[in-house]
């Protein structure tokens, strides 16, 4: 039994000493290094849809989108999506940000079934059908011409039943009289439809 106080020193020591190189670094494992992730290119046009609390300009995330990459605030096309929004403000219930998705949304549904038909288009297309002041439903006619789109419809017989059933007659709208306010002259031909 005598033995056995130099026994545990030796046992202490020696576990002591491994504890101390365990905490060393040593080639088996690498010194690990905090990463700042770079920003990703393109955050605004990447997005799918403009949260109620996401703060990006719908005006910019459109034009962002339909580009295919981010946008400064100061483009034109910036400036083009800012009108065209301000129009569909004066038409329809919804605010900018949820007709920007509701447009985003619609022209990637037609896109998976092989209809291209940009949401710059649909916006002018609906606008069409509602007068200022009415505060009509830009995504109830999202859906119903989604619907017709999905019965078959081409995109001006589409556009021609939604006119009817909300009792307008084809190709009416505020596009059918001049910046004074007057009545276009008999003859004027409506606005074309893309087919």
């Amino acid at each position: 039994m005598g033995n056995a106080p130099p026994f545990v020193a030796r046992a202490i020591t020696a576990f002591a000493l491994a504890f101390l190189l365990a905490g060393c670094p040593g080639e088996s494992e690498p010194e690990t290094r905090e990463r700042v992730a770079a920003p990703a290119a393109d955050m605004i046009a990447r997005k799918d849809w403009l949260s109620p609390t996401d703060p990006t300009d719908p005006a910019l995330w459109l034009a962002s989108r339909e580009a295919g990459r981010d946008v400064a605030p100061t483009a034109p096309a910036v400036g083009r999506w800012n009108e065209v929004l301000r129009d569909a403000d004066q038409r329809f219930g919804e605010s900018a940000r949820m007709i920007a998705n509701r447009a985003a949304q619609l022209e990637t549904m037609l896109r998976e079934r092989g209809i291209d038909e940009p949401a710059h288009e649909l916006v002018a297309d609906f606008a069409r059908l509602a007068d200022k002041g009415s505060r009509s439903g830009f995504s109830d006619l999202c859906q119903h011409y989604d619907n017709l789109r999905k019965q078959g419809l081409t995109r001006a017989d589409a556009l021609a039943r939604l006119s009817r059933e909300n009792g307008r007659p084809e190709g009416a709208g505020d596009e059918a009289s001049d910046e004074t306010g007057d009545e276009a002259a008999p003859g004027d031909a409506p606005v074309p439809v893309r087919p």
